[in-house]
């Protein structure tokens, strides 16, 4: 990781790293499956829980 490179993101660009729509990414957030957090009204979700979907859901699909 550089140093230009985002610790957290905003619903809409975490969306688009992911290829996913809104609802889906609050659904993740509700069900517990990606953790993020707010400041102020702004809700961010860490690079760090990007990659551990992405992960996760790579070793499940493996594995199936």
């Amino acid at each position: 990781m550089n140093s230009t490179t985002p610790l957290a993101y905003p619903v809409n660009e975490a969306c688009a790293r992911l290829g996913i729509g809104r609802v889906t990414l609050y659904a993740l957030l509700k069900s517990g499956d990606l953790r993020g957090f707010k400041i102020g009204a702004k809700r961010l979700i860490p690079d760090s829980e990007l990659q551990r979907i992405v992960a996760e859901r790579m070793a499940a699909g493996a594995t199936a």
